[in-house]
């Protein structure tokens, strides 16, 4: 499994916070956002891709041993074109995280382990469980198969999942087709079941507060356990 982290934006709703770096190098509790990503990604996957744009050669050099998308005109586009870059020349199922969310290894495990028990050809996306109308939003239909995406009402969106493989060239179509809009539109293009993962268990930081919330939160590991088989 390859992972691909989008952290090419700036997070313009931060202030002065990303003066000088891009949300997702953003600093809580004396670690970046993507060290925290990295830590509970790697053993689950075997490659991990991140792309950059704003600001990144003031981080390049954090980036470790992960494959670097350089994403210069990400100002134009929305992350739809970032993740479409992302993918190209991978052939394997793709864990697709945002670069503003932190979460645990057992999220993880439990995304991963949804994604091999499904059913052949299904990609994965996660959700948080309980109905809401503020955030943007993922519904499914009686089968569990993802129908609608949106600032709707229904399940918030985790920032986080796996593209099946075998949906990669569609999932492709879809982003090139839908450079300025917010890639979780393709969940509703391609067969994907939603997983749902508690809030205790992620955070994702749009503003100055969430990150004070972010150090009251952590570290994760006084939470316990997931099953991954749920």
């Amino acid at each position: 499994m390859h992972a691909v982290i989008l952290a090419a934006g700036e997070g313009s709703r931060m202030g002065p916070h990303t003066t000088d770096v891009p949300k997702a190098f953003l600093r809580i509790g004396g670690r970046t956002l993507y060290d925290r990503q990295r830590t509970v990604l790697d053993p689950s996957v075997d490659e991990v891709t991140v792309v950059l744009g704003y600001a990144y050669e003031n981080v390049i050099d954090q980036v470790g041993d992960a494959r670097t998308v350089i994403f210069e005109d990400w100002a134009d586009y929305e992350n739809a074109e970032s993740l479409r870059r992302a993918i190209r020349g991978i052939d394997d199922d793709v864990f697709v995280l945002n670069g503003d969310i932190v979460t645990t290894r057992s999220v993880v495990e439990r995304v991963v382990g949804r994604h091999r028990r499904t059913a052949p050809g299904r990609s994965v996306v996660a959700a948080l469980p309980e109905i809401q109308e503020d955030d943007t939003a993922l519904t499914c239909n009686e089968r569990g198969l993802v129908t609608d995406y949106g600032m709707i009402r229904g399940y918030q969106h985790a920032g986080l999942g796996v593209i099946d493989a075998s949906n990669l060239d569609a999932a492709a179509d879809y982003l090139a087709a839908h450079p300025t809009e917010w890639y979780p539109g393709l969940y509703t293009q391609v067969p994907t079941e939603m997983v749902t993962i508690p809030a205790t268990h992620h955070i994702e930081i749009n503003s100055p507060r969430d990150m004070m919330d972010a150090r009251d939160k952590l570290p994760f590991d006084r939470e316990g356990e997931l099953d991954a088989q749920t």
